[in-house]
């Protein structure tokens, strides 16, 4: 999402720390913005996507912006069709929320990166606060959503996925209320919803996502973490 490349994708690539020698796969590409901004700087990139319609457009912009190392490829996100340390670097950006089983999906991508090679991932996470309200918010915006999860929950799936944490990060995202919609392709009445929900949140929960209303625009935050993960 353009709204949070200067923090999401930022953090991402900080922790990746592409090199000119990289495989790389890119686990979320709808297309992401990741894969078009780490392409230039390393061998290939595989953008993996479970619907075609995303592939189609992936490679329509990389055909727009002259990027001959990036192979996009339709995949059942819990079944790869790569071998065992087929990548060097395996990222993933705002994804994990959108799998019913996300430790199984870490383990994969355990599989896929080399023994010497790296995971990078960024995700949003809630407090106690947050928890409800937001994941019904996102809920609202993708049908597909599962949860954000805590950071002591995404720290147990990376454990329970053979993984471990080598460096972190975090970052707050601030993002337009009407792009955030647009981006996930949300219906009108959907929309709707979902603009009148954030005017009847509770004080704190405004205050916890930093809500602001202006004359005819919305803006919110929330907190992101970035893990760069090496094989436990």
């Amino acid at each position: 999402m353009e709204e949070t490349r200067n923090e999401s994708l930022d953090l991402l690539i900080e922790l990746a720390e592409p090199e000119a020698d990289d495989a790389v796969l890119d686990y979320a590409a709808f297309p992401s913005l990741a894969t078009f901004s780490v392409a230039p700087q390393v061998r290939s990139l595989d953008a993996a996507a479970d619907k075609a319609g995303m592939l189609e457009e992936g490679r329509r912009l990389a055909l727009e912006l002259g990027l001959e190392n990036v192979t996009f490829t339709l995949v059942d996100r819990f079944v790869l069709p790569y071998a065992d340390g087929a990548f060097s670097l395996a990222m993933g950006c705002e994804a994990l929320h959108l799998y019913p089983d996300p430790a199984a999906a870490l383990a994969e991508l355990r599989r896929v990166t080399s023994a010497h090679g790296r995971v990078v991932l960024v995700e949003p996470v809630v407090d106690d606060l947050l928890d409800e309200p937001f994941n019904d918010l996102a809920g609202l915006r993708q049908p597909g959503h599962r949860r954000h999860l805590r950071l002591a929950e995404l720290e147990s799936l990376v454990a329970e996925a053979g993984l471990r944490v080598n460096r972190q990060g975090s970052a707050r995202c601030t993002v337009d209320l009407e792009y955030w919609l647009q981006t996930a392709g949300v219906p009108p009445s959907r929309a709707t919803l979902v603009r009148e929900r954030f005017r009847g949140l509770p004080v704190e929960v405004q205050m916890g996502l930093d809500v602001v209303f202006s004359d005819r625009s919305v803006s919110f935050s929330y907190d992101v973490v970035g893990l760069r993960l090496e094989r436990a």
